[in-house]
C-alpha cells in the first residue's frame, strides 16, 4: 500500500513538472523566467527556499540571479567564492549533491546565512548544463519534514534540464530582439558616413564642402560609438550578465560630483544650473558606478534639451525609508502622446531628432538601472515648459 501511494506520489510530482516545463518554455523574459523556475524548485522538492547562482566563464565567477527568499534585487549578482561554496563545488565536479548538514560541511559558505536571511539545515544543489557547458547551478534548500532524497533529486535535474532550455531560449531571443533593432538603427548613420566618404573620393567637391564633410563623419562616428557603447550597456543589463558591485556609500557626495562634471556643458549654453540638496542624506547601498551613469544621463539629457538660458534643478530629500531625487530642466519639453515611448529603445521625441543628436537607448539604461536597484523613475512633461525626472531609491540602511 506504501509503495502505491509513493507510486502516485511520484507521478503527481512529475506531472507538476510537466505543467511547469510548459510555462517555463514560454516565457522569454529572462529575470521572470528565473523567479518562475525557483519557485517550481522550491513546490517540486518540497523545499523551504531554492536560488540560482549563474556562471560566469570569463571571470570564472557564480553570481546570485535569483531567489525566493531574496528581499532586494541588489542582491542579484551577489558573488560566491567557486573555492569556498557546495555551488562552486557543483560548477568544478559538474555533478548534483545532497548535503544534510551544510554548517559543518567544509565546502558551505558561510556568509549565505548573512546575504539570505536564512540558516540553511540541508542542501540539494544540481549543475545547469547547455550543449556541455555549465551555466550555473540551481540549488533548494530546508526540506519540509525531513531531507533530501534521490528522488527529489532526479525531479529537480529533471527541472533543471528544462530551465536550462528555457534560460538559453531566453538569452536567444533577447540577443537577436537587440541585434535586430541595432541593425536596423546603424543603417542611417552608416548611410550618411558612406555617402560623404563617396562624396569626398569624388573631384565634385570644394575645399570649403570638404570640412563640412568631414564634420558629419565625425559626428557619424560619433554617434556609431556612442550607440555601440549604450547598447553593450543595455544588453548586459537585460540579460543579467551585468552584475551590481553593491557597497554602502554617501548620496550626497554623489550628486555633487554629478553636478560638477556637468556644469561646464550647462555653462556652455548659460544655463542656470541649481544644486538644492539638505546639509545631510543617509548612506545608500547600491552600485555607485551604476547610479552616477543614472543621474549622468539624466543631467546631460536636461542640458541637451534645454534652452539657451534655461534651468536646471537637481533636488534630492529623505522619506522614511527612501530617498527621492528630481532632476528638473525648462527645456523643450516631451509631447503627451508620446511620453508613454520615451524609455522604449531607440526611441526619440519626433520634434527632437533634428534638433538634439542622441542614440534614443540613453533613458532605457536608466531605467534598468534604477529598476535593479528596487527603485522608481517618473516623469512629468510639458511641451516649451521643461520635463521632471523623480527618482526613488529604498533606504534600507
Amino acid at each position: 500500500m506504501k509503495k502505491n501511494k509513493a507510486h502516485s506520489t511520484l507521478l503527481n510530482r512529475y506531472q507538476k513538472l510537466i505543467n511547469i516545463s510548459c510555462d517555463l518554455a514560454s516565457e522569454l523574459d529572462l529575470n521572470i523566467l528565473l523567479s518562475k523556475i525557483v519557485l517550481a524548485a522550491s513546490e517540486i522538492s518540497d523545499a523551504e527556499e531554492a536560488s540560482i547562482l549563474m556562471y560566469d566563464p570569463n571571470k570564472n565567477a557564480l553570481y546570485f540571479q535569483a531567489a525566493t527568499n531574496l528581499d532586494s534585487q541588489l542582491k542579484r549578482g551577489t558573488f560566491v567564492p567557486l573555492d569556498e561554496s557546495i555551488a562552486g563545488w557543483i560548477i568544478s565536479h559538474q555533478k548534483a549533491v545532497i548535503v544534510d548538514n551544510p554548517q559543518k560541511d567544509k565546502r558551505h559558505f558561510g556568509q549565505i546565512g548573512k546575504i539570505t536571511n536564512i540558516e540553511c539545515n540541508s542542501l540539494l544543489g544540481i549543475p545547469l548544463m547547455s550543449k556541455g557547458n555549465i551555466i550555473g547551478v540551481l540549488e533548494v534548500i530546508n526540506k519540509k519534514g525531513g531531507n533530501f532524497t534521490k528522488e527529489d533529486q532526479d525531479v529537480l535535474l529533471a527541472l533543471g534540464a528544462q530551465a536550462t532550455v528555457a534560460i538559453e531560449n531566453s538569452r536567444l531571443f533577447l540577443q537577436s530582439d537587440l541585434i535586430g533593432e541595432f541593425v536596423h538603427e546603424i543603417r542611417t548613420p552608416l548611410s550618411a558616413l558612406n555617402a560623404a566618404a563617396h562624396l569626398l573620393k569624388s573631384n565634385r567637391v570644394h575645399e570649403d564642402q570638404k570640412r563640412k564633410m568631414i564634420d558629419i563623419l565625425e559626428a557619424e562616428i560619433e554617434a556609431l560609438a556612442d550607440m555601440s557603447s549604450s547598447f553593450l550597456d543595455l544588453a548586459r543589463l537585460e540579460s543579467g550578465r551585468k552584475q551590481y558591485n553593491v557597497n554602502e556609500f554617501n548620496i550626497r557626495d554623489l550628486l555633487i560630483e554629478c553636478h560638477e562634471i556637468v556644469i561646464n556643458e550647462a555653462h556652455k549654453l548659460n544655463i542656470l544650473f541649481i544644486l538644492d540638496l539638505p546639509d545631510t542624506l543617509p548612506r545608500i547601498r547600491g552600485d555607485r558606478k551604476q547610479l552616477k551613469q543614472a543621474f549622468i544621463n539624466l543631467l546631460n539629457n536636461a542640458v541637451k534639451f534645454n534652452k539657451v538660458e534655461g534651468e536646471i534643478i537637481l533636488k534630492a530629500k529623505k522619506g522614511r525609508d527612501h530617498i527621492v531625487i528630481t532632476i528638473s530642466d525648462t527645456g523643450l519639453g516631451i509631447p503627451e502622446d508620446e511620453q508613454s515611448k520615451i524609455f522604449e529603445k531607440f526611441y526619440r521625441v519626433k520634434s527632437h531628432r533634428d534638433q538634439v543628436p542622441g542614440t534614443g537607448l540613453g533613458l532605457s539604461v536608466v531605467k534598468q538601472i534604477i529598476h535593479g536597484h528596487g527603485g522608481e523613475i517618473n516623469f512629468t512633461s510639458k511641451v516649451d515648459a521643461g520635463t521632471t525626472f523623480t527618482i526613488t531609491l529604498p533606504n534600507d540602511l
